[in-house]
């Protein structure tokens, strides 16, 4: 059966494995927002728990519960959920983050008001397991700097964004980790804009569970596969796509890094957010109680930096950190 296009203003779509802890305040988030002529698309990514239990408690006629028989993994499934978005746009959201109440109301706004726009995403605020603040991330909201800087490094945050909804397949399957990042550099590769909200819409859970360290190495290579393929299109028109062997990428030994690794670059990247939003005194906490696991050099000199706020401050300066 064909799908009715443009049946609600905005589609939101959520693929969930995992998160158990946190996915009955995610998914409340998006169904109290202040803009209610929205479907919520939620992908049960064959958790190991039951979510539809939890969903059913909600009760609103406005969620899609679609229940893979397997687990796919996020792209695939954002891939199934976007085909079954009947809305006028399509925003995206991750399992276990918090969408501010007047998020989906703002996105749907601004793309009404900015006709030229494609895409757009926001800054956020990181918090942690327990929904305590870490810092404010302002983004980007220069689209031509956001353009520029796009190829070095991925500066609009995935579960975010908000766009038009075309009909078209934004994702390539291939790309089982990094998908946003081959996403935006196929719309930098095509002239079309995009960019980012000043405003904070969404309060972002840092976890060592999530995907962005859980998964580093795979982020990693899937990140500089986009990047390669960017510069082949700009040199050839078209990209190399089509022969992608993921698995021989996947399991590059020369790349590997280990599940200690990954939690100490989390570590990292916690004290460092910390650090640079001036909370000196949850830096030494936080570290202290890394160090009886891991002891490593760079947290221990983001410990003694935290003795030294003028100095953080000058760092801040130099460096142009967009933390609060």
């Amino acid at each position: 059966m064909d799908l009715v296009r443009n049946k609600f203003e905005v589609s939101i779509v959520m693929s969930i494995f995992g998160y158990e802890k946190y996915v009955e305040e995610s998914v409340e988030s998006i169904l109290r927002q202040t803009f209610t002529n929205i479907e919520f698309i939620i992908i049960d990514d064959n958790c190991s728990y039951d979510l539809y239990k939890k969903i059913r408690k909600f009760n609103d006629e406005r969620i899609i519960y679609i229940r893979n028989k397997e687990n796919i993994g996020l792209t695939e499934s954002l891939i199934k959920g976007i085909s079954a978005a009947r809305g006028k746009y399509i925003a995206r959201q991750d399992a276990g983050n918090i969408s501010l109440v007047d998020r989906i109301e703002k996105q749907y706004n601004y793309l009404e008001n900015n006709k030229d726009y494609y895409l757009i995403g926001s800054s956020v605020i990181l918090i942690d397991e327990c929904s305590r603040e870490i810092c404010k991330i302002i983004a980007d909201t220069d689209a031509g700097s956001v353009r520029r800087r796009l190829p070095e490094n991925n500066c609009i945050d995935h579960s975010t964004i908000m766009f038009r909804n075309t009909g078209e397949n934004i994702y390539r399957a291939g790309f089982r980790y990094s998908q946003d990042y081959d996403f935006y550099l196929n719309l930098l590769s095509k002239g079309i804009i995009f960019g980012n909200m000043p405003d904070i819409l969404l309060k972002e859970r840092l976890i060592p569970d999530s995907i962005t360290y859980a998964k580093r190495n795979e982020q990693l290579v899937f990140e500089n596969l986009a990047r390669r393929f960017y510069f082949e299109r700009l040199k050839y028109s078209k990209d190399s796509y089509d022969l992608l062997d993921t698995g021989e990428f996947i399991n590059n030994p020369q790349k590997s890094i280990g599940e200690k690794d990954n939690f100490l670059f989390f570590c990292r990247q916690k004290a460092y957010f910390l650090l640079y939003s001036e909370k000196p005194k949850a830096v030494r906490e936080f570290i202290a109680g890394v160090s009886r696991k891991k002891l490593d050099v760079k947290l221990l000199l983001y410990f003694v930096l935290s003795y030294l706020p003028f100095l953080i401050k000058i760092l801040s300066r130099i460096r142009k950190i967009n933390l609060k």
